[in-house]
């Protein structure tokens, strides 16, 4: 496929590039597509595909040398906050692998001794362990703070070695209250971890029905908008899986749900399309799930996507009431659920418990230049719901606020374990089912000592995909 400037640009370009070409009356036009291919194949697909393309500065030639991530950086408008360039050598900000991973998903922390953010120092907490990985053999839990890897204190260079790497050492230790307002670690266990290896990131985490005062209720951890184990788009092994589970939600007759969406950055729309019409009131059949609208240029693309009967296997619960667990990490695909449902069930009936979602209500889109050796992902469409409505830019607020991450002490002045997940006793699920069973929520909060904030920062890829990656070469 060839690729052409816009022809308002063109033209102003080329006669800015003539002195550049014709050089001593030598002919090097070679020479400068060698020098600014890449740059103008970045302007070429953001012209035409990003949402903001109309923000798009003018760019002069010169502009067009130079680092490519600089030049990708600055055609993005103020309001995103999501595109981004994708190469070899860049870091990830997720923290499961799916080529190679010792299995641990982990929020970083501040030392919460120090409580300094300019310290290199920092710790590492558990949020779950992938079932028969080198960090589940090597008997590490949720709730376990890794001080160091490989015998070297963790830190802001080299948490990263926490994703994949060699057979190393992990040590874990413990942190106590002392006192009013002493803090202080205790030594840990060291223990060795096999290296890390592939490993199917199955999102499908914990799905349970609690038998409680004569209620049943489902619970559903899902932790990915996956199509399959490559998460490649067309796989449909994840979705008959979705409709197996609530197949079993069903057949039980369960009178509640509570879907746990809490460590979910979104993922395949056509997922959450699924999903949707697992849950949805069933009058709300053949209505609008969600609608992407693109820029100008491809208004054409512009989609609905239907609540559907056909997509559900006749697993459809008829929800008229849902709870979901949430946090800063819940974004994308897991807010269109929120969002989508909201006109079929009413938002007084679609009850959050946890922190703010990450409010990202727009999609994008994956171009990959094999010539060039990098992936762009720049935002494409803005999601809107059956009622037109895409005002969720700042997350959505939860009933009832409940930060499991707040680090919190027993009356001994230990911090207090994070529970095995799907442990109806476990912080944000235990509240949650208080709130079904009529009971006062803060009243089944753990009986603590304190509770210190502590800064932490979460690792996660938070990138919302329409339908299939779609691949430009």
């Amino acid at each position: 496929m060839t690729y052409r400037l816009s022809s308002k640009y063109l033209l102003a370009f080329l006669i800015g590039a003539t002195c550049f070409l014709t050089s001593c009356g030598e002919d090097r036009t070679y020479q400068f597509e060698e020098k600014t291919g890449k740059n103008q194949w970045i302007y070429n697909i953001m012209n035409q595909w990003y949402l903001w393309n109309d923000e798009i500065p003018q760019m002069t030639t010169t502009q067009f040398f130079g680092d490519s991530e600089a030049f990708f950086k600055k055609l993005l408008s103020k309001k995103d906050k999501y595109s981004y360039m994708e190469t070899n050598e860049e870091e990830t900000t997720r923290s499961i692998n799916l080529s190679s991973s010792y299995g641990i998903d982990f929020a970083l922390y501040v030392d919460p001794v120090t409580n300094s953010q300019s310290a290199i120092e920092r710790f590492a907490r558990v949020l779950y362990i992938l079932p028969n990985s080198p960090a589940d053999q090597a008997g590490l839990k949720r709730g376990d703070w890794i001080s160091a890897i490989g015998g070297e204190q963790l830190t802001t260079k080299n948490y990263l070695s926490l994703i994949n790497g060699p057979a190393t050492t992990i040590t874990t230790s413990r942190i106590r209250h002392i006192g009013d307002k002493t803090l202080t670690w205790e030594e840990g266990n060291t223990v060795e971890m096999e290296a890390s290896r592939h490993m199917e990131d199955n999102p499908f985490y914990v799905d349970s029905i609690y038998h409680i005062r004569g209620k049943k209720i489902a619970y559903l951890m899902y932790n990915r908008f996956s199509t399959g184990p490559n998460d490649t788009g067309n796989e449909t092994q994840y979705n008959a899986q979705m409709r197996n589970i609530f197949a079993t939600f069903k057949k039980a007759e369960v009178d509640d749900v509570i879907l746990d969406l809490r460590y979910n950055p979104g993922g395949y729309l056509s997922c959450a399309q699924v999903m949707a019409s697992l849950l949805t009131p069933e009058q709300a059949f053949g209505k609008i799930f969600c609608t992407l609208k693109f820029n100008e240029n491809n208004a054409s693309r512009n989609e609905a996507m239907m609540l559907d009967k056909s997509l559900t296997g006749g697993a459809n619960l008829n929800l008229k009431r849902l709870y979901i667990i949430t946090s800063s990490l819940t974004a994308s695909a897991s807010e269109s659920i929120i969002n989508g449902l909201r006109p079929f069930m009413g938002e007084e009936n679609i009850i959050l418990v946890g922190t703010r979602t990450e409010g990202k209500n727009v999609a994008s889109l994956a171009f990959n230049s094999s010539s060039y050796g990098f992936i762009l992902h720049p935002i494409v469409a803005t999601v809107y719901n059956g009622d037109g409505e895409s005002n969720y830019a700042n997350g959505f607020a939860p009933n009832v606020e409940v930060d499991e991450l707040m680090v919190e002490y027993d009356q001994d002045g230990y911090a207090i374990p994070l529970l095995p997940l799907g442990d109806p006793n476990e912080t944000l699920l235990n509240t949650t089912l208080s709130l079904i069973l009529g009971e006062n929520a803060n009243a089944q909060q753990p009986n603590t000592r304190s509770a210190i904030s502590t800064p932490y920062q979460t690792f996660y890829s938070i990138q919302y995909k329409y339908g299939s990656n779609l691949l430009i070469n």
